[in-house]
């Protein structure tokens, strides 16, 4: 799930998130509105955190290896941005078609035709206090469900390349990202580039409020997308 950039770097995951953690491990690095009024902080910690579990879980439960096709389709969220994370941490490759991918990662209600063409399903609940996914095919496993109990240290990978984000943003910012005006792939680009830059991101899903408003409340000093 990424989007064509006119430049791209590789970062690894675990110094990014260190990094995070060591300037002020409480500062909020990912901050998520959705519709109903749903808002989700994330600090470094925290993050770093979701990253790690959901890493073990790729490593530990689904075998997933550097280089193994994974198919992420969620639309852009802050459980989105775990899943890169953790999918940057272990060396697997985003793939976009399911019939490519050996693991396919899908939002709880989604078409099961979508994941049809993967070896093994993953659900993923995307309410913010959703413990189980609504609806899991046969076979297919609950995230939301058992990603606690993984680990909340980075597995250690040997080769894995790291991850790929667009060039960094201005060092520190605090970077407002609306899903409604880039779209999803583009407005998951921006908030990695907002993390590699060493600053935060602010990402407005469908439904969220009024982006100016957000964006006054939340002192972002950037807006994604515009000039």
């Amino acid at each position: 799930m990424s989007s064509p950039a006119d430049s791209t770097t590789r970062v690894d995951v675990a110094r990014l998130l260190a990094g995070l953690r060591s300037q002020d491990s409480g500062r909020p690095r990912v901050t998520w509105y959705g519709a109903d009024g749903e808002r989700v902080e994330l600090s470094a910690r925290v993050l770093e955190n979701w990253v790690a579990k959901t890493a073990n879980l790729l490593v530990e439960e689904l075998d997933v290896e550097v280089g193994d096709p994974v198919l992420l389709a969620l639309p852009a969220h802050w459980r989105t941005v775990a899943w890169r994370l953790a999918l940057g941490a272990v060396g697997a490759e985003p793939v976009e078609q399911d019939d490519d991918a050996r693991v396919a990662v899908v939002a709880d209600g989604a078409d099961p035709a979508a994941s049809e063409g993967a070896e093994q399903v993953v659900v993923q609940a995307l309410g913010a206090l959703a413990l189980r996914a609504s609806s899991v095919p046969a076979g297919a496993l609950d995230s939301a469900a058992v990603v606690a109990g993984f680990g909340d240290a980075l597995p250690f990978v040997l080769d894995a390349p790291g991850l790929e984000v667009a060039d960094p943003a201005a060092p520190g910012a605090r970077v407002l990202v609306d899903v409604r005006e880039l779209g999803d792939a583009a407005a998951l680009d921006a908030v990695l580039s907002a993390l590699a830059g060493g600053g935060s991101a602010v990402l407005l899903g469908p439904g969220a409020p009024d982006a100016d408003r957000v964006a006054a409340q939340e002192g972002a000093t950037a807006v994604s997308g515009r000039a």
